[in-house]
């Protein structure tokens, strides 16, 4: 059997260190690297002209909210020149290619509560730069799908998901390694923000699974959401996480932490996904508890080297 020969931004990162053994696992891959800024047109060609991709799955990004309102020119290069880059050179590869490209549920911004669930057919409002780059790579993308003979681009929305390894600036391994620092340092309180917004949260294997269903399954110029279809409060995760920790632990607001932009419910119908195979196979608990284990015993390992 020949090997599809499949390209992958930002293997490095959180998502891909999932996905890569996914592709591997599956066994018809070649699997290949991107190496290098994506910002740069001639670095982009070269690879993608050396790997003659069948398959290309696009994670790279500025995925940090934070310094997306920091420095949105920088978010604006990475996300959509980047994604802007691969799309041409796809192009006048002139080879057939198959590109998912991995964009956010951020993209759905400030929303009616009425539609909730949110859906791939709602009219886009994104209310951070993040939000607004990724949605402006979504616009290339189905424009490329639509003219380009040689690249066909179908487009993932995933909402939040969480899983061992994931950075510690984010919400859920954050809170975590607070919580475990409190409680092996004998303090009572951990600083927050809002805690009152609702989120779709799912473990990353779930998202990947859904990434993989795209590659074989999903349609060029389509969108699909990814995510668990279920709402739950920031503020539920945090108290269940301090429940496995044993200890009583107060919230203190840190106004830094309170974003002014903040979408006050979030969460997605997955219909559409689940329509090409998928399942949703992770419940939140057994995914918090993963992290929190995990994250309690690296804690104490480092403690003993200490």
């Amino acid at each position: 059997m020949q090997k599809k020969q499949t390209l992958v931004t930002g293997a490095s990162g959180f998502v891909g260190s999932y996905l890569l053994p996914a592709l591997e696992s599956q066994g018809n891959h070649e699997i290949h690297c991107f190496q290098g800024d994506i910002r740069d047109l001639e670095t982009v060609s070269k690879q993608l002209k050396k790997v003659q991709p069948d398959i290309l799955i696009h994670l790279a990004a500025q995925a940090f909210v934070p310094n997306a309102i920091e420095n949105p020119w920088e978010t604006e290069g990475i996300n959509v020149g980047g994604t802007l880059n691969l799309l041409e050179t796809l192009h006048r590869l002139q080879k057939p290619c198959k590109m998912l490209y991995v964009s956010s549920a951020d993209v759905y911004g400030k929303q009616n509560m009425d539609v909730l669930p949110l859906g791939e057919t709602l009219l886009p409002n994104p209310v951070n730069p993040y939000a607004g780059s990724k949605l402006a790579a979504e616009s290339y993308c189905r424009q490329y799908a639509e003219y380009s003979s040689y690249v066909s681009v179908v487009i993932a929305r995933p909402f939040n998901h969480i899983g061992i390894g994931q950075r510690k600036e984010f919400v859920i391994p954050n809170f975590c390694s607070q919580i475990i620092q409190a409680k092996y340092a004998g303090k009572k309180e951990i600083s927050v923000g809002d805690l009152q917004p609702t989120r779709d949260f799912s473990h990353v294997k779930d998202i990947v699974n859904g990434y993989l269903t795209l590659i074989e399954k999903g349609e060029s110029g389509e969108i699909y959401n990814i995510c668990s279809g279920e709402e739950r409060s920031i503020r539920s995760m945090v108290e269940t996480l301090v429940n496995f920790s044993g200890e009583d632990i107060r919230f203190v607001v840190d106004e830094s932490r309170v974003r002014v932009s903040e979408t006050s419910r979030v969460y997605g119908n997955n219909k559409k996904l689940q329509s090409l195979g998928w399942k949703n196979k992770h419940s939140l608990s057994e995914t918090l508890k993963e992290i929190y284990d995990h994250l309690e015993s690296e804690f104490l390992r480092s403690k003993q080297v200490d």
